[in-house]
C-alpha cells in the first residue's frame, strides 16, 4: 500500500513506498496506462500475467516493451515460462520482448508518467505473495530517464518474438513431462540423458534466434561497444570486453566454440569484439588513444 511521501532532496522529487501485499495498488497503476507500458523483470510467469493483463484498459492501443531473463535455466525451472510470454503476444499487438542473462532489475514505467522500482517480479509470488517493496517514481524527467535507460539495454538483448516463443514453448513442455517421470525415476540414466538433450536444443535455439534476420555478432558487439562508452565514457579493450561478457555471456561462454548460421559463438568472442571496434573506428564512429594495448576507446564527437 501506499505510506507517507519522502523527499529526497538531492534529487528534488518525491517517492512513495510500495509495500506488500501491493497488488491492489499495483493493478490501479496499471489501468492509468494510456500509451506505453516498460517492462524489467527476471522472472515472468502465467500468475503474474494475468494480473499484469487483467489491469490494464485498451490493451489494443498500448505499446508494450517487455524486458526479462529468457535463458535456459530460467526455463528449464520454468521461473520464465514462455506459455506466459506467449499470453502477452494474445493480448497486446505492439509488443516488444527482450531477453538478456545477466538482467536483476524489477522496474514498470508507465507511460513517461510513474515508475515503479521494487524487488517484485511479475510472478504470482513477487505480486501477491511474497514480501516485497519499491519506491514510485511520479518525476517525469526522472520517470523518462528510467525508461530510456532500459529500453536502450533492452536493445542490446536476444528479441524475442512469437513463433520462435511457440517453438520454445513446445520444447519446455517437454521438459516438464521428462522431469516429472525423472522425479520417480532419479537413477535412470536415460532421462538424465534425455532432459539433457532437451536443454542442449533450447540453448542452441537460443543462441540461433540471436542472428536471425541478418543480425551479425559484429552487429551486436557494435551496438554494445556503443551503448557501454555512451553510459561510461572512455574505456579500455580490457575494460569494454569485462562489461560485454557480462551482458552477453550467453555468447562469450569461454568453453565452448560452436558456428550457427556462419556465426561464432564461445571461445573467439574477443576476436569479435576487437573486430567491432576496428569497424566502428573505420566508420568513424569511434576513436582511440594512447600506447597499444591500453589505448582509451571513446565516441567521437558529432
Amino acid at each position: 500500500m501506499f505510506v507517507k511521501m519522502i523527499k529526497i532532496e538531492n534529487l528534488k522529487t518525491s517517492m512513495q513506498l510500495f509495500k506488500s501485499p501491493f497488488e491492489k495498488d499495483f493493478r490501479i497503476l496499471l489501468g492509468k496506462t494510456k500509451r506505453e507500458l516498460t517492462i524489467s523483470s527476471p522472472y515472468i510467469n502465467e500468475n503474474g500475467i494475468d494480473v499484469f493483463s487483467s489491469s490494464i484498459n485498451e490493451k489494443s492501443k498500448v505499446r508494450l516493451n517487455v524486458l526479462t531473463n529468457f535463458s535456459v535455466r530460467n526455463i528449464v525451472d520454468n521461473v520464465t515460462q514462455p506459455s506466459a510470454l506467449l499470453k502477452i503476444y494474445d493480448d497486446f499487438k505492439e509488443i516488444k520482448i527482450s531477453s538478456l542473462a545477466k538482467l536483476h532489475a524489477k522496474v514498470y514505467v508507465v507511460d513517461e508518467t510513474f515508475a515503479v522500482i521494487t524487488s517484485a517480479n511479475l510472478t504470482y509470488g513477487g505480486i501477491k505473495s511474497n514480501f516485497e517493496y519499491g519506491v514510485l517514481i511520479d518525476d517525469k524527467k526522472i520517470v523518462k530517464s528510467v525508461k530510456e535507460d532500459i529500453l536502450d539495454y533492452a536493445n542490446l538483448g536476444n528479441s524475442i518474438g512469437r513463433i520462435f516463443l511457440e517453438k520454445i514453448n513446445d520444447e519446455s513442455k517437454k521438459i516438464r513431462k521428462i522431469k516429472i517421470v525423472k522425479e520417480n525415476n532419479f537413477k535412470n540414466s536415460d532421462l538424465a540423458k534425455l532432459l539433457n538433450q532437451s536443454e542442449q536444443k533450447i540453448n542452441a535455439e537460443l543462441l540461433e534466434n540471436r542472428v536471425t534476420k541478418g543480425k551479425t555478432i559484429n552487429e551486436i558487439f557494435s551496438d554494445t561497444i556503443i551503448y557501454l562508452l555512451s553510459k561510461y565514457g572512455s574505456l579500455t579493450t580490457d575494460e569494454l570486453n569485462v562489461h560485454i561478457q557480462s551482458i552477453h555471456s550467453d555468447i562469450c561462454d569461454d568453453t565452448i566454440d560452436r558456428v550457427i548460421n556462419g556465426q561464432h559463438f564461445g571461445k573467439l568472442w574477443k576476436h569479435s569484439v576487437r573486430n567491432a571496434q576496428l569497424s566502428l573506428k573505420k566508420k568513424g564512429e569511434i576513436n582511440s588513444e594512447g600506447k597499444w594495448g591500453r589505448q582509451k576507446w571513446f565516441l567521437n564527437s558529432k
